[in-house]
């Protein structure tokens, strides 16, 4: 099938499925792709499946999507389950967004008559995806921000919206990020922009600081910016509770908010966009960030599908760490990343070390 001619029958669709597995920051990242393709099937219903903890993110943040269902891994069984709901549903397009081979199954056994997707990358088999599919297409990993590596695999097949490449991941499309949903934690109006609002950690210690270093670092940041007050957030679970109570244990000062994994997804976007800064590891923290306006400092482990992730617009500084260990990044410098936070608040600056 070519690419027109899939695009154009996807484009007389009834109901759309869009098939997003990954964390926070993927779906992010694909909030481009998905807009060009409500506005190239626009009397489309357009339906996500993502995972369950994210359902409230597309609800909230994107009212142009018409419904968000919720996948957990729960085996075989759960699996059948949700490919007899997906089934039931009379998709007439299913269109897999992250080269995720567990979701393309999902899209070649819906029953929907047109199933999209990316071909994975190359450390990932291909060679069954495509007698799932009716179109396939073949895109570079690794070579651009993943944002636009996924609009431009939905324009190879052929979804046109006359829009140009997206050149940032802030988007110029409609996201509702709600300002009440801060307010409700105790953060008014005349606090916007007061605060800085630090991240304590990753979801594993390879993309984190050693926590000798967060504590310095935060407490050199409470230390260079006495005109704000200091925000925190930890992700919620054991680890990331053990790591932020480890972080505040030695901290010179108390924050003003502690955010002990307490916040949805909605509520920690609105948290983040009022801030001055956001200050973290390679997360969804930092992505947010950028879809809300939010100048960030982060550090990034070296590998080889980072610039898939690494901010590429304006008022982001990230750094890229010299030496990755099991126990965390090293070879940062504390001084370095207090001073980009300075850097940013009192401008705009776009650096990568």
């Amino acid at each position: 099938m070519t690419p027109s001619n899939f695009a154009a029958r996807a484009a007389r669709a009834r109901k759309i499925l869009a098939i997003d597995f990954g964390g926070l920051g993927d779906h992010l990242h694909s909030l481009p792709a998905l807009w060009l393709l409500r506005r190239s099937c626009p009397n489309a219903e357009l339906h996500v499946l993502v995972g369950s903890a994210s359902v409230p993110l597309m609800q909230h943040l994107t009212p142009w999507i018409d419904r968000a269902l919720g996948y957990d891994k729960r085996g075989w069984r759960g699996d059948l389950a949700m490919l007899k709901q997906l089934r039931a549903a009379h998709y007439d397009a299913v269109i897999v967004i992250t080269a995720s081979n567990h979701a393309v199954a999902f899209a070649g056994l819906s029953a929907a008559p047109l199933r999209l997707a990316r071909r994975a990358d190359s450390n990932k088999r291909w060679f069954w995806q495509p007698w799932l599919l009716t179109k396939s297409v073949a895109y570079p990993f690794h070579t651009e921000p993943m944002y636009r590596q996924r609009w431009q695999v939905l324009r190879l097949a052929g979804f046109d919206d006359g829009s140009a490449a997206p050149l940032r991941l802030q988007p110029d499309f409609p996201l509702a990020i709600a300002p009440e949903l801060r307010r409700a934690q105790g953060i008014a109006p005349a606090d916007d922009k007061t605060y800085l609002h630090l991240s304590a950690s990753a979801t594993d210690d390879l993309r984190d600081l050693p926590p000798t270093q967060m504590i310095a670092l935060w407490n050199a940041l409470h230390a260079a910016f006495p005109a704000h007050k200091i925000a925190v957030s930890g992700n919620p679970g054991e680890r990331g509770q053990r790591k932020l109570q480890a972080l505040l244990a030695g901290l010179t000062f108390t924050p003003w908010k502690v955010f002990a994994g307490t916040l949805n997804v909605p509520q920690f976007i609105s948290v983040v966009q009022g801030a001055a800064l956001h200050a973290g590891p390679d997360s969804g923290g930092l992505h947010v960030a950028r879809i809300a306006g939010t100048p960030s400092v982060s550090w990034f482990r070296p590998n080889h599908h980072i610039r898939n992730w690494l901010p590429d617009e304006p008022g982001h500084i990230a750094f890229i760490a010299p030496e990755s260990r099991p126990d965390g990044l090293y070879g940062l410098d504390t001084a370095k990343l207090v001073g980009a936070a300075q850097t940013l608040v009192s401008g705009t600056a776009h650096i990568s070390n």
